[in-house]
């Protein structure tokens, strides 16, 4: 990366530091010379300094400029993000300002109903007693932003404004600013973050820069200041995607019941696939990740320059990791690009911007499309029918008969993700280097653990990734987000069954019938939120890259590290949760209260525009992961077919929508046969398996079935001691109007049968 290049990074990821400084010490000055005035602490890059003091057109009419200064890219990559963002060129004098407003929540503009919601006042952190968005103002105060800004001193105090710090200074951004409004005009909407106005400028900035230099334009005043509406049409920008195919087949069709120990493994080791992907790209074009909108789940969207050295770029990456895959795994994974050209205008313009957004998106997706019916070329499939058919001993987890480790019946893979699982759970710092005794996960490409001293010491070259922490250093790059929380400190999820927790004493029965469940649930229409979520208000003026970016950080946020705090202290395992999909295993009843609880919390914090849809099985604990994971799937289509927004338990007859289950079987029926029963010692087991056989077996056609279930109850009746019959009559009265009802008497069925599982002692 060139020293002009990487000044402009830092100039345009820092330009609007100086609001930070200026709500903490409400100066009455422009934030532009406050964040100067600061920023003159730790660097004299005179590049660096200008485009923080002159990225707004008074500043830069007041000032005597080079033609080729970096404040001109600043300064036009400033107005597309704020264009993105709906705001008008900020005069800090306007009396509309409130240095105290609260960011706005950003599902606020998201769906068909504008609402209004805040976000509390914080730095981002695991901390989840203010994460969610509340209804009324909660404002900033100036120590709140003291803080912040004590934060970002004592950063960079210690850093270096070299390449190898960018990451470093994107996440120190992300961590103090991601809850700080980008504008606190009043008039206007602040519902995207000081952080990802900033990260999309420093994006914008270093796209206009390759293409401007591969046009071998340097007069930046004139062709970005003076003649910017020229500019603002030009094909200057491209929209890059990528879709890794295979993943749900690589994760879950492993067979043995070993393979439990390594699915954590599995589903990290596809994660850091896919976030170097994203690397390689980018360094290839000496970009950060301010460039990247989204990434998670096997793909990514990425802000790129319309440059020929672009498209090589992504030719190259995407010849290079498909190579790869064939190597380490046949044809099992495929990675597809696509790519959509457009302009500033395509990105500010009010007028047709639904039509132009959907456009953009769609062209990317059509080619990602196309790629994968024509995966390989001619001499990619001559090379695959070279190999012929392989045959000698197998993988016991896999059955690849490829490089197979002497003595463990397992391949080489499968060996080192099984050992790679326990250092995944414990450790915080991975490197990804060129060593091969690492981890492969791309070309020449491997990642191992790493200890903190190695890495204070100097020690570690390579790419440094952590763990659910924001971390500042040499060569950082951006921290890993993982619900990865697991009550048991080995990967042994058969414990989760024996229900040891449950005995009054050593002598007695555990309480419970003793089986593992599993969770499997995403969020409905995610990929249309990507797309549209933003599209349905005021004609869609709000559907913009800075939403969709920090929409897809809120998403995976959640998902990624919060839902770690969710699950605290309860028994069960996080094997994968991305930005759409989890995947959970644990003690079956926990697994229910976590699958209510996660749902509820997601209503919360999506302001109920968005839904999830979930599937949850029961399985002996020797069942093999994939029987496991294609029979939660197969519940999880169901809750997906009935109209979304579902959960379907144990069986697809047992599929209801998520409020019906939450509030007329879970809290409602469930409770209410618990506590008659705990009420009515007379009225044992053998009752309530005859009640239950009843409604299994009914006939829906046959009335016979009802008169079976009122002769049961009615004979029940006649034993019950006078000063319990009238608990006893409205139970039965209430079963007699459930039966009546096929809705009621399912849920009925579903609830009996959770009481039974719950009292049942297996020995």
């Amino acid at each position: 990366m060139d020293n002009k290049m990487n000044s402009l990074f830092y100039g345009s990821a820092l330009h609007d530091v100086g609001k930070i400084v200026q709500r903490s010490t409400n100066e009455r000055i422009t934030h532009s010379r406050i964040g100067v005035n600061y920023l003159k602490k730790f660097t004299d890059n005179i590049d660096i300094l200008h485009q923080v003091n002159y990225h707004h057109v008074k500043e830069i009419n007041g000032a005597k400029l080079e033609n080729d200064d970096l404040a001109f890219i600043t300064y036009i990559a400033d107005n597309i993000a704020s264009g993105t963002d709906r705001r008008k060129i900020e005069t800090d004098t306007k009396r509309q300002w409130d240095s105290k407003t609260n960011l706005e929540d950003i599902f606020d503009r998201f769906g068909e109903n504008s609402t209004r919601r805040y976000i509390v006042p914080s730095m981002l952190s695991e901390d989840t007693s203010k994460i969610f968005p509340v209804k009324d103002k909660v404002e900033f105060n100036s120590s709140e932003y003291t803080k912040i800004v004590t934060r970002i001193t004592n950063t960079l105090s210690v850093i270096n404004f070299a390449p190898d710090y960018q990451q470093s200074v994107l996440n120190l951004i992300e961590a103090t600013a991601s809850f700080i409004p980008s504008s606190t005009n009043v008039q206007e909407s602040v519902d995207v973050s000081l952080y990802d106005h900033m990260r999309l400028t420093a994006g914008i900035a270093c796209a206009i820069y390759l293409y401007l230099e591969e046009k071998q334009e340097y007069n930046y005043k004139n062709t970005l200041y003076n003649n910017s509406q020229n500019f603002y049409r030009q094909n200057a920008f491209k929209l890059v995607s990528f879709d890794i195919s295979g993943i749900q087949k690589f994760l879950y069709t492993i067979t043995t019941s070993g393979a439990h120990k390594q699915l954590r493994s599995r589903s990290f080791y596809l994660d850091m696939i896919s976030e170097t992907i994203v690397d390689s790209l980018l360094s290839k074009l000496d970009l950060s990740r301010a460039n990247v909108i989204y990434s998670g789940g096997g793909r990514a969207y990425l802000v790129l320059p319309n440059t020929k050295s672009a498209d090589k770029a992504i030719k190259e990456v995407e010849k290079e990791f498909n190579q790869f895959f064939i190597d380490k795994f046949n044809i099992q994974l495929y990675v597809s690009f696509g790519s959509s050209i457009f302009t500033a205008n395509d990105l500010m313009d009010k007028k047709d911007n639904e039509k132009i957004y959907n456009s953009i998106f769609r062209e990317v997706s059509h080619q990602i499309s196309e790629r994968k019916l024509s995966r390989y070329d001619v001499s990619t499939i001559k090379q695959l029918n070279m190999g012929g058919k392989k045959v000698g001993r197998e993988c016991i987890i896999c059955h690849s008969v490829d490089n197979l480790v002497e003595g463990e019946n397992k391949c080489q893979l499968c060996f080192s993700l099984e050992n790679f699982s326990s250092d995944l759970q414990k450790e915080k710092y991975f490197v990804v280097d060129d060593e091969v005794s690492g981890l492969q996960i791309g070309p020449n490409m491997y990642i191992h653990k790493v200890s903190e001293e190695d890495i204070k010491s100097g020690k570690v070259n390579g790419k440094i990734y952590t763990k659910n922490e924001f971390v500042t250093g040499a060569d950082q790059s951006i921290r890993l987000m993982m619900g990865d929380y697991s009550y048991l400190h080995n990967n042994e999820f058969g414990k989760y069954s024996d229900r040891d927790w449950t005995k009054v004493d050593s002598s007695s029965s555990p309480v419970g019938i003793k089986r593992i469940a599993a969770l499997r649930c995403d969020v409905d229409d995610l990929g249309y939120g990507f797309i549209g979520g933003f599209k349905e208000q005021d004609s869609g003026k709000y559907n913009t890259f800075s939403r969709i970016a920090t929409f897809s950080r809120r998403m995976s946020i959640f998902f990624k590290t919060y839902i770690n705090s969710f699950a605290k202290d309860k028994r069960l395992t996080i094997v994968y949760s991305g930005g759409d999909d989890v995947f959970i295993l644990g003690a079956w009843d926990e697994v229910i209260e976590f699958a209510i609880d996660l749902r509820q919390k997601f209503i919360s914090w999506t302001d109920g525009k968005l839904t999830l849809s979930a599937g949850i099985g029961m399985f002996d604990s020797k069942t093999p992961i994939n029987v496991i994971a294609r029979e939660t799937g197969t519940l999880e289509d169901a809750a997906k077919d009935n109209d979304k927004n579902s959960i379907a338990l144990f069986d697809i007859k047992y599929t209801f929508n998520f409020d019906y289950f939450i509030d007329n079987v879970y809290n409602s029926k469930l409770s209410y046969i618990k506590e008659f029963f705990e009420n009515q010692p007379e009225q044992g087991k053998t009752f309530i398996y005859r009640l239950l056989d009843l409604i299994y077996n009914r006939d829906t056609k046959d009335r016979i079935s009802f008169a079976r279930i009122a002769y049961t109850l009615a004979k029940a009746e006649e034993s019950i001691p006078k000063e319990k019959r009238k608990e006893f009559i409205d139970f039965k009265s209430k079963m007699l109007n459930w039966f009546e009802d096929e809705k009621e008497i399912l849920s009925t069925e579903l609830a009996l049968m959770l009481y039974i599982y719950q009292i049942r002692k297996d020995r």
